[in-house]
């Protein structure tokens, strides 16, 4: 792993406020297949449906789905909103990424075609979690001139509490760095 970079967080979007967990209780909620979601929003009392992502706007306009959840820029770029006018900012999930290279292509370069590899990463890691957050920013203000209801003051903590020991259990099968890290995670203010 060459850096980190982040992709913002994470947002339901539907036809309706969600305010609090309880809002989504028994809710078919599109998400991702994966075990994080697939955990997490039947702890938040949600109905999980797995599909395509290029099915989400109809499935939304149609009601095979009430709720979708994305990165504000994503909602924004896919017209989501067109179909779910209401963005709640339940921020549920930070999205992470890494700049990684195999270990066959790191050892096919030289030493000094690994600086140069390493210090382009290094300045990306620097400047795109700020650039990515503005990016988010930013399409949240075009979003909101769009007409988007942008609920801001989502009560997160039924989704904290929910998700504690799912978060738990899953650090814990990571192994020890993975529950240093959530540590380290929760302790940030």
């Amino acid at each position: 792993m060459l850096g980190l970079l982040t992709m913002g967080l994470r947002n339901m979007y539907s036809k309706k406020e969600v305010n609090t967990v309880a809002d989504i209780k028994g809710q078919k909620v599109r998400v991702q297949a994966t075990k994080t979601e697939d955990t997490h929003f039947p702890a938040y009392g949600a109905q999980i449906v797995h599909m395509p992502f290029g099915d989400v706007y109809t499935s939304l306009q149609t009601g095979v789905v009430n709720i979708a959840e994305n990165g504000v820029n994503v909602y924004l770029a896919n017209k989501h909103y067109e179909v779910a006018p209401v963005l709640s900012l339940t921020e549920h999930e930070a999205n992470n990424n890494c700049i990684w290279v195999s270990e066959k292509t790191w050892l096919s370069l030289s030493p000094e075609q690994q600086k140069w590899v390493q210090a382009a990463a290094d300045e990306v890691s620097q400047k795109e979690p700020a650039l990515a957050l503005q990016l988010e920013k930013d399409s949240g203000e075009k979003l909101k001139k769009l007409g988007v209801k942008v609920i801001e003051n989502v009560d997160k903590s039924g989704f904290i509490k929910a998700a504690a020991p799912i978060q738990d259990q899953l650090a814990a099968e990571l192994g020890p760095h993975a529950v240093k890290i959530l540590k380290l995670v929760r302790e940030v203010k």
